[in-house]
């Protein structure tokens, strides 16, 4: 019986791991998940994350600091991020250097 967690299983542990207040990079997913060239799967993981889960996925960001969802997902995931202290700058940017969670602090 294999019981090694699958890239999904692995990937929404980390999602749900992302502290108040913080972001995370699609490609920093990748790494911390062990696997850094599978940006695109973890795009894939995320696209997948059932309606109405908890997994905080509005702290996931794209490595130019914004966020990747459009219309009222924007909306939702912009209000979201705000509530929890953080601030866009010019073109809706997010200061990576600022909010940017890298792993388990």
């Amino acid at each position: 019986m294999n019981n090694t967690p699958s890239f999904q299983d692995i990937i929404y542990s980390l999602i749900g791991a992302i502290p108040k207040g913080r972001v995370v990079t699609y490609g920093t997913l990748a790494k911390m998940a062990g696997y850094p060239s599978y940006v695109r799967q973890v795009c894939q993981v995320i696209r997948k994350v059932p309606t109405g889960s908890t997994l905080p996925c509005h702290r996931i960001i794209n490595g130019q600091g914004k966020l990747s969802v459009t219309g009222e997902h924007y909306i939702r995931h912009k209000k979201a991020l705000m509530g929890e202290g953080i601030i866009f700058g010019p073109n809706d940017k997010i200061k990576l250097k600022q909010y940017l969670w890298e792993g388990f602090d």
